[in-house]
């Protein structure tokens, strides 16, 4: 469980920064690159209407949650085994955990080594972490005689 929970987690990162709720948006994303829609046998559309039909049974509103997002996956197991899909419940449960924790979409996603060009240049190598503002704009020093001047602080030198 600790691989799907930090499977969870990755790809909340990955879709909105910082984040650590699923919109439907990533569990379409989670269930497509995990494999979970290839062994269920079930496709995005039966995902979508089972998680509307999950939040309004639950009266949530919003993304969900990892412990809600568990519950939602028993909810959509479930509905798998009723639609004869898969042979129980239990089993397609099992099947959608082990896609996930086979998962090697994560690494790539979470691997900045991986990266290029501009984008290499938003996280710090060591630690993997995003700079934030400062990797993604190039910000202009405003100092000196007008911006953009280079020779800043240079005339006393010239002088002697």
């Amino acid at each position: 469980m600790a691989d799907l929970k930090s499977s969870f987690v990755a790809f909340c990162d990955a879709t909105k920064k910082g984040s650590d709720k699923a919109s439907d948006k990533t569990i379409k994303k989670i269930f497509t690159d995990c494999g979970v829609f290839k062994a269920l046998k079930l496709t995005s559309n039966d995902m979508d209407i089972s998680v509307s039909s999950f939040k309004g049974k639950e009266k949530i509103k919003g993304d969900l949650d990892y412990n809600q997002f568990c519950n939602f996956l028993k909810h959509f197991c479930a509905e798998a085994a009723t639609k004869k899909k898969v042979e129980s419940a239990d089993k397609a449960e099992e099947a959608s955990q082990e896609a996930a924790s086979k998962d090697g979409a994560t690494k790539r996603l979470t691997d900045v080594k991986g990266y290029t060009g501009a984008h290499k240049e938003r996280f710090d190598a060591d630690s993997g972490k995003g700079k934030g503002k400062e990797g993604r704009e190039d910000v202009a020093k405003n100092e000196g005689y007008v911006s953009g001047y280079k020779n800043a602080d240079t005339y006393d030198e010239a002088k002697k």
